[in-house]
């Protein structure tokens, strides 16, 4: 398989778009943001900046996004 349909066809069935564009950490407005996978199968964003590993109630989850994927055609 070579050709750059194949290649933009393979990037949009892999939303690569959508992973290569992460939002800012809603606690902290940081850019230490990773993709993660649920057990469920859901993507979802989620801050490594140590001010949002801990809250201040002293719980330590970290802010985290579902990620939206929208349907390959």
């Amino acid at each position: 398989m070579r050709g750059a349909h194949f290649a933009r066809k393979l990037l949009e069935h892999e939303h690569a778009a959508v992973f290569a564009a992460p939002p800012r950490c809603g606690r902290c407005k940081g850019a230490e943001i990773e993709i993660r996978r649920r057990q469920n199968g859901t993507w979802v964003w989620r801050c490594y900046a140590p001010a949002c590993k801990t809250t201040p109630k002293g719980g330590t989850n970290a802010w985290t996004q579902n990620i939206r994927l929208g349907r390959v055609r």
